[in-house]
């Protein structure tokens, strides 16, 4: 029960109090502070927060002033003003963005670069790329998930893409990570694969005026530059790559697998 109070953001003190209030039901001030096992001007104070939560009232006894425990429902309804506090303060966040962004600089003459380092470093790069509404065209190491983890990248990336609807195309080498990519044929999502002796130890993605580049070698690193020129760059270069690799849309044993397949068919007809 401590432990439940504690993460509505109730000190150990404001347990002790409460919980002596609830228990002795209606106490004076001396009777609280002696059963709660605290000092007096600690137990006034936290009568006094506790009063403002509306979690204890005062009332007189015999002209005696008491303190009265409220209902415990009452942290629901704390628990709601949180939450509409919550609501106006994301409203309030929407109105302002687009004032804050007007500020922004929009110079693009010189390229935005932005620096990364570590595993959430990483992760600030690949959400990025996420919050893209526009076609993906990425070069891609399958060693992301050996960093990030391939199920904590579906929960967090894979999942927020698939609502997007935005297609992504990937140039993969043959990790077994882009393997299960590959094999799980999702929607908006096109491979071409780099010939199976090709170990690559970087990404590239390529998105809205923006080129990312993540490096996989200790210590982990990256960057993204925003600059419309070296986007198209980059885009040219995949595009010719992309094209290059035409009809190499299955990993290199997928296509080996299909080969046999076809023999096999043909050589044992069904009855």
């Amino acid at each position: 029960m401590r432990q439940i109070l504690k993460r509505l953001d109730f000190s150990d003190k404001e347990i002790d109090i409460y919980l002596a209030t609830l228990k002795l039901g209606s106490a004076s001030f001396s009777e609280l502070a002696k059963f709660a096992g605290t000092k007096r001007p600690t137990t006034y104070e936290i009568l006094e927060k506790l009063k403002g939560k509306g979690l204890v009232s005062f009332g007189k006894k015999k002209g005696k002033k008491i303190f009265v425990a409220e209902d415990p429902e009452k942290i629901l309804g704390l628990i709601e003003q949180e939450k509409e506090e919550v609501f106006k303060k994301e409203e309030d966040a929407k109105n302002v963005l687009p004032k804050l962004k007007a500020l922004t600089r929009k110079d693009t003459t010189m390229p935005l670069v932005k620096y990364y380092e570590g595993k959430e470093g990483i992760w600030n790069i690949v959400e990025d790329l996420v919050k893209s509404k526009e076609e993906n065209w990425i070069i891609a190491t399958g060693k992301i998930y050996d960093v990030l983890g391939l199920k904590q990248f579906t929960k967090r990336i894979v999942l927020k893409r698939r609502q997007s609807g935005v297609k992504l195309n990937i140039i993969a080498d043959h990790h077994p990570g882009n393997i299960k990519g590959y094999q799980a044929n999702e929607y908006f999502r096109e491979y071409r694969f780099l010939p199976g002796t090709i170990d690559l130890n970087s990404t590239v993605y390529v998105y809205e005026n923006k080129v990312a580049l993540i490096f996989f070698k200790e210590p982990l690193s990256g960057i993204i530059i925003e600059n419309k020129e070296l986007f198209l760059v980059f885009k040219f270069m995949f595009d010719s790559l992309w094209k290059e690799l035409e009809g190499k849309n299955m990993p290199e044993g997928e296509v080996r697998k299909n080969i046999y397949d076809n023999l096999f068919v043909k050589d044992h007809p069904k009855n």
